[in-house]
């Protein structure tokens, strides 16, 4: 199948054999570890370290599945590689759409914003982006989207830019002059530093020169899966030793090297959570799925995706978009990545770490400290 020819009737679901793995262990569960996992998801501040919804789903529809999946924060993507005044667009719908739902969740601004959430039964949604192009290589407006809410920034998406190169560069450099400043005008901000598109170089050194740790919210284990999105067994150490936290990210192609065609359960996602912790501890590993409402991935806004980025391992030229995440997994479902820790004899402890303790004991020093 070619990108441009569109959807032929063989791709439809119905027309082809169910994914290879959809049985998950979560399915043989007894009745007392569900209901453990039930306890554990009520009791734990549940973070949702990436939520890449587009703004054209901003709706009653969206808001709906955050309340439903009783997530207590998320960081949530509001800009991608656009200019100043659309990022201060994207801004405003999200912001609007909290303000017209206060019963849903709000636009959080500090460390203290998590509890409240917790507390009130609501979700605390804080800005982020994925991208610096809003700056206009303007690093003074660091301050200005700081004070309209934004709480994560990724120096690059990718591609080469102003800061250094993205992870789908062909050659693979460090932080430019530039980038040098950006770490460090974060860090006077207290904005969190976000490696996940982020290339080797860039990110080592961009570990390396924070003052604060830094997270990598949704991504995966190169070890796994030899992807360009994926993290190299350097990076991830590099990012522990200075106390940073990985969040493993529902994409298929990031969790099996067959994930593509096969698809993905919640058995995979706890494949990479065990990964992390068997190479740098149960304090360094985090949620955040990286994946937006389902109406956001149409064949036309996918195969341009992939057009421009075949180095991310999202979806094959193929464009089986039913095997792209993981199974039962969306914004408004996180709970089965608790039944699956529970499948998989975490202890109380580890799972409340894994869940939200280990996001919230960064953004505290980050924050507070």
């Amino acid at each position: 199948m070619t990108m441009s020819s569109g959807a032929p009737a063989s791709n439809s679901a119905k027309d082809r054999p169910r994914r290879l793995n959809a049985n998950s262990s979560v399915a043989s569960l007894s009745a007392a570890q569900r209901e453990r996992a039930q306890r554990l998801y009520a009791e734990n501040i549940v973070w949702n370290a990436c939520d890449s919804t587009p703004e054209e789903h901003a709706d009653q529809e969206y808001v709906t599945k955050i309340k439903q999946s009783a997530v207590t924060a998320v960081n949530h993507t509001v800009a991608y590689t656009v200019n100043f005044k659309q990022a201060v667009k994207a801004i405003a719908i999200w912001s609007k759409l909290y303000e017209d739902n206060p019963d849903v969740g709000f636009i959080a601004r500090d460390y203290a914003d998590v509890a409240r959430a917790k507390a009130e039964g609501r979700a605390a949604i804080f800005m982020g982006f994925q991208d610096i192009t809003a700056l206009e290589e303007d690093i003074d407006l660091l301050d200005t989207f700081h004070q309209l809410g934004i709480r994560f920034v990724q120096p690059t998406y990718q591609d080469r830019n102003a800061a250094g190169d993205g992870c789908g560069e062909r050659v693979q450099s460090g932080l430019s002059k530039f980038g040098v400043r950006l770490i460090e005008k974060l860090n006077k901000l207290r904005i969190v530093v976000d490696l996940s598109h982020v290339g080797v170089g860039s990110t080592l050194e961009a570990i390396e020169i924070s003052k604060q740790p830094v997270m990598v919210t949704h991504s995966g284990s190169k070890t796994i899966v030899d992807t360009a999105r994926n993290k190299t067994d350097e990076e991830i150490k590099a990012l522990a030793k200075r106390g940073g936290v990985i969040g493993i990210a529902g994409k298929s192609g990031f969790l099996r090297r067959d994930g593509l065609q096969a698809g993905s359960n919640v058995d995979d996602f706890i494949d990479s959570i065990d990964y992390v912790r068997d190479l740098v501890g149960v304090d360094h590993v985090c949620i955040g799925t990286d994946i937006g409402d389902e109406r956001g991935y149409n064949y036309e806004r996918i195969a341009r995706v992939h057009k421009k980025h075949p180095e991310i391992a999202i979806i094959g030229d193929d464009l089986l978009l039913d095997r792209m995440h993981t199974d039962q997994i969306g914004p408004g479902s996180l709970y089965p990545i608790t039944e699956g820790l529970v499948a998989r004899g975490y202890s109380d402890e580890d799972i409340g770490l894994i869940l939200g303790g280990n996001v919230n004991r960064v953004l505290r020093q980050i924050w507070t400290e």
